[in-house]
């Protein structure tokens, strides 16, 4: 036998109509949906390098970062105007540069950067590498979607087996209109929209709840 408390949060027989504002959620989630619809197009997402391709660097300073004095003696280098950015501490650095034709044209930008560097800030040292060619960004990009719409495909079929026709349609419509509104979330943060994404909103389409 259970005692019954001497104080409730929630009193007895309380109900919500949740089912209420059905309607209203309904709408505010397909304006959203159709929002980040829109910002998929324009401004677009923020592409990382497995995507966008070219060649992200992580270097340290030995000390504070001079980020202008960086930016040019890569300029004296004819480098351009790379996007650089502090990245952690004071003496570390993120710098991204454009994709290059070939594998040994990124070779021979990472050297241009490594000798900028090192007149810049002697005793600079580059912590990561990661380089990705022009052709290998877009075909790792059109796997990804192609992977995302065979994931809500696959998904389909299997609770369409599984229970029925229109819980499968429910679902999925369900998993579109989270998918969008996290595409539109990265559209206005600006994050990088890479494989780890991909991976990510995989992984939240799941259906192993639903058996």
């Amino acid at each position: 036998m259970f005692i019954r408390p001497l104080f409730r949060i929630v009193p007895d027989n309380t109900t919500f109509k949740f089912m209420k504002g059905r309607y209203l959620g309904l709408i505010v989630s397909a304006f959203l949906s159709t929002a980040s619809v829109i910002l998929f197009f324009h401004p677009g997402l923020h592409l990382g390098i497995d995507f966008a391709g070219g060649i992200v660097m992580e270097v340290r300073t030995p000390g504070p970062a001079d980020i202008p004095a960086l930016k040019h003696s890569l300029a004296q280098k004819g480098l351009g105007e790379p996007a650089m950015q502090r990245f952690g501490d004071d003496n570390a650095v993120m710098i991204r540069l454009g994709p290059q034709p070939t594998e040994a044209d990124n070779q021979k930008m990472v050297t241009q950067v490594r000798d900028a560097l090192e007149a810049a800030a002697p005793g600079t040292r580059i912590v990561r590498t990661d380089a990705v060619g022009a052709a290998v960004s877009k075909q790792l990009f059109r796997d990804g979607m192609i992977a995302l719409g065979v994931s809500l495909l696959m998904i389909l079929v299997y609770i369409w087996f599984r229970f029925e026709w229109q819980f499968a349609v429910g679902a999925v419509i369900t998993l579109i209109l989270d998918v969008t509104k996290a595409i539109g979330f990265l559209a206005i943060t600006r994050l990088d929209f890479d494989l780890v994404m991909v991976g990510a909103i995989l992984t939240n389409q799941s259906p192993v709840n639903l058996g």
